[in-house]
């Protein structure tokens, strides 16, 4: 598997003071054309900013990056998207570990969320089209909260690069590095699925922790630690005495 590398990403570039989503626009992009690989929305504002699940995503206009990136992969398999979306997860975390370089508090929670001690840096929004069982396109959409001073009180776990440094930073530099970053860890796939895994298991936040989760189908609340995380991308806890692991797709359950 590989992904078709002409042109580099952010080789086509466009950027907009106010955008109501740069994923939206990404998807209209797909949807009326062929744009080309490494295609990059950025903006200043987004007025209706998506994460995961429909949720909001807060940013004050001209402090962070808030990208989506439009790339075609080639002879991917479906079961190697969350393969895909480690990669993603760590090209983020070494784009904030090149400008906040304290590895230890840097970190994925599971599945696409980067972490500063304990709080969130930066979300991840993946869409991929499938066609025959085939991945025709992926969108890669990515906020991270850069120069931020603070936030409203109702995201008590949100926080930014500043914050935690004091350092105001070049939008544009941290960009170009995530871009190089990317393109790195998308390379990897071909050779490397192990070394993805490995790393992203070192950095996953709560590892071996004990933690309490809700789980949404029963309301039911689960202790446990969480072990890893499966080939299909599942979040695997062990519970009770005897440690029985359990596997929850994401949706499933919430972290309490």
């Amino acid at each position: 598997m590989h992904f078709n590398k002409n042109p580099n990403i952010g080789s086509t570039y466009l950027h907009f003071e106010s955008i109501l989503s740069t994923h939206h626009y990404a998807v209209d992009l797909l949807a009326n054309g062929f744009p080309l690989h490494g295609t990059v929305i950025s903006a200043d504002f987004q007025e209706d900013g998506k994460g995961q699940h429909e949720k909001s995503w807060f940013s004050d206009p001209g402090k962070n990056m808030l990208v989506s990136i439009i790339l075609y992969p080639e002879n991917l398999p479906p079961s190697k998207l969350f393969l895909m979306n480690m990669a993603i997860c760590l090209a983020v975390r070494k784009t904030v570990l090149t400008f906040y370089p304290q590895p230890e508090c840097v970190q994925v929670k599971w599945p696409n969320d980067i972490y500063v001690h304990n709080k969130k840096v930066a979300g991840i929004l993946t869409k991929n089209n499938l066609n025959f069982h085939k991945v025709q396109n992926t969108i890669i959409s990515v906020g991270l909260n850069i120069n931020q001073p603070s936030f409203p009180a109702e995201l008590p776990s949100a926080t930014s690069l500043f914050m935690n440094s004091n350092l105001v930073l070049d939008r544009k530099k941290v960009e170009l590095t995530f871009f190089t970053d990317l393109e790195i860890y998308l390379s990897h796939l071909d050779h490397y699925d192990d070394l993805i895994k490995s790393h992203y298991h070192d950095c996953l936040w709560g590892l071996n922790q004990e933690r309490s989760f809700l789980i949404k189908k029963n309301n039911e609340q689960l202790k446990g630690s969480i072990s890893g995380v499966s080939p299909h991308g599942e979040l695997m806890i062990k519970s009770g005495q005897e440690e029985n692991e359990f596997h929850y797709q994401h949706g499933d359950l919430i972290y309490l």
